[in-house]
C-alpha cells in the first residue's frame, strides 16, 4: 500500500508541478501581452500629440493662408477701382484732345502734329 500512497503522492506533486508551471507561464504571458499593448498605447499617445500638433500648425497655416488672399482680394479691388478711375479718366482727356483737334482743325485748317493719331467723332 505505500508503493500506492508514494505513486499518488508523487503523481500529485507533479500534477501540481504542471499546474503551477501552467499558471506561472500564464501569468507570465499575460504580463508580457500587456506589457507590450502598454508600450504600443505610449507609442500611439505620442504618435496622436504628434499629429494634433501637426493638425494645431496646419490649422494656423491655413488661417494665416486665408487672412492673406482676403488682403490681397482687399487690394486688387482697389487696384480695379483705380483703374477704372484712371480709364475713366484717360477717356474724358482723349475726348478733350479730340475736342481740342476738331476746333483746331475747323480755324486752322491743319493740325499740328499731336493731332495727328487723333481721330474725328
Amino acid at each position: 500500500m505505500s508503493f500506492v500512497g508514494r505513486r499518488l503522492n508523487l503523481v500529485l506533486v507533479v500534477a501540481l508541478l504542471v499546474l503551477a508551471a501552467g499558471t506561472v507561464g500564464a501569468t507570465a504571458l499575460y504580463q508580457s501581452g500587456v506589457s507590450a499593448v502598454e508600450t504600443q498605447n505610449e507609442q500611439l499617445r505620442a504618435q496622436n500629440e504628434q499629429l494634433r500638433e501637426d493638425l494645431q500648425t496646419a490649422r494656423d497655416r491655413i488661417q494665416s493662408l486665408q487672412s492673406q488672399v482676403s488682403e490681397l482680394q482687399e487690394r486688387v479691388e482697389t487696384l480695379r477701382s483705380q483703374l477704372s478711375t484712371a480709364r475713366d479718366e484717360r477717356d474724358a482727356a482723349e475726348a478733350d484732345l479730340r475736342s481740342l483737334c476738331d476746333q483746331w482743325r475747323e480755324t486752322n485748317r491743319t493740325a499740328p502734329q499731336e493731332c495727328e493719331n487723333v481721330g474725328t467723332e
